[in-house]
């Protein structure tokens, strides 16, 4: 089949569903497919070999990115696979929307800022009055924030009635399905995202490109209010283990991680952004992975690359994070002083580690190409 993958975020710097999107772009073309990709993020038009169209786009990016992908995808007769919101628009606008696929990989169709989150807690639902509560601070200056609501009501409106006109809607977890399903939207399934573990392991063979402790507990991921930063240090502090944290990662509360750091006397490497490459090969090495996200994850890659590579994990129990390590593949966890009591156990029980490693490992295969390429195959087929 000839299958176009849209997305407007796509290697080589790019978060997980960039990522998440190269590794379907390469399952796909590995079961026989011809597969290209068109995306408005920049970088090589030949990345790992395939054929890689970099859209160049000016302007507002919620009209013009749409538009851009319209106009690419307006004469194909490939079946397009829209990899997130702003392609989607675009793709779901032509004249055969029945053969577009929708992953889904946040949410973007019932939250306008796409985090379910609001002045650091989670939003109920989209109102009046939340939206007002969860203007404030974003939108400036704060008196007239009520006025965004309208247009973001209505935002969101245009979203949902694009999504109802795809050929299939995929969601990356049971919990993202669950939203979509309750905001009236058909033909919802779920296929979560791929790691290739064969790959994951050969890229952490190597030496990173920068020292690290030869223990230590990791976090990667923006440093946001939905990531848990906030949470990381005093959840590290709190356990006792003696080892430093390792950051990778960027965000506005980097400032913030710092000082709580420093005020906890925590010893903290914090790296920021770092490639990809070097991503799996401090994760590899990690004594245990902490992840105290406060959103409703969707289906954290970073968790994937984890299981892939056999680290130990300790996580906030959110959205979508309950399916990927139950049953075993980490431990799970309601709040911040349970994380601490994770991290603790994991540190101090030898056993433990080797068999959250082992359990991490076996976890990962229901997320592997062979596993999940046959179902993505399968709906493309349906909308040929």
């Amino acid at each position: 089949m000839r299958i176009v993958l849209a997305s407007e975020v796509y290697p080589p710097r790019a978060g997980g569903a960039g990522w998440s999107s190269r590794a379907l772009a390469l399952g796909l073309r590995e079961a026989g497919h011809d597969v290209s990709v068109v995306t408005t993020s920049p970088g090589a038009e030949d990345l790992d070999g395939l054929r890689v169209t970099r859209l160049s786009v000016g302007g507002r990016k919620r009209l013009s990115v749409p538009r851009a992908f319209a106009t690419h995808l307006r004469d194909s007769d490939a079946i397009v696979h829209a990899q997130h919101s702003l392609s989607a628009l675009g793709a779901l606008s032509g004249d055969a929307p029945e053969r577009v696929a929708v992953t889904v990989r946040d949410h973007w169709p019932v939250c306008f800022w796409s985090t379910r989150i609001s002045r650091g807690a989670l939003c109920p639902a989209c109102g009046v009055r939340p939206m007002t509560r969860c203007v404030r601070g974003r939108v400036h200056p704060d008196l007239l924030a009520w006025g965004a609501i309208p247009y973001m009501m209505g935002d969101l409106r245009l979203k949902r009635a694009a999504l109802r006109r795809a050929g299939a809607t995929l969601a990356v977890s049971e919990a993202i399905a669950g939203e979509l399903r309750a905001a009236g939207l058909p033909r919802v399934e779920t296929i979560p995202n791929i790691v290739d573990a064969r790959e994951a392991e050969a890229l952490a063979r190597e030496t990173p490109a920068f020292e690290v402790p030869e223990r230590f507990l990791l976090f990667v991921g923006k440093l946001e209010e939905n990531k848990g930063a906030r949470a990381l240090v005093p959840a590290v502090a709190a356990a006792r283990t003696g080892l430093p944290l390792v950051v990778l990662g960027e965000g506005t509360l980097a400032h913030a991680v710092k000082m709580d750091a420093a005020e906890a006397g925590v010893p903290l490497l914090l790296r920021g952004w770092a490639e990809r490459e070097d991503v799996l090969r401090i994760l590899a090495r990690a004594t245990a992975l902490v992840f105290p996200s406060l959103w409703p994850e969707p289906l954290s890659r970073v968790l994937l690359e984890a299981l892939a590579l056999g680290v130990p994990i300790a996580a906030m129990e959110t959205g979508g994070t309950a399916e990927i390590l139950a049953p075993g593949g980490g431990l799970l966890v309601r709040d911040a002083a349970g994380l601490a009591e994770a991290l603790a156990r994991i540190v101090g029980e030898p056993g433990l580690r080797d068999d959250l490693r082992a359990a991490a490992r076996e976890r990962a295969r229901a997320y592997a190409p062979e596993t999940l390429i046959p179902r993505y195959e399968a709906v493309y087929r349906r909308l040929a």
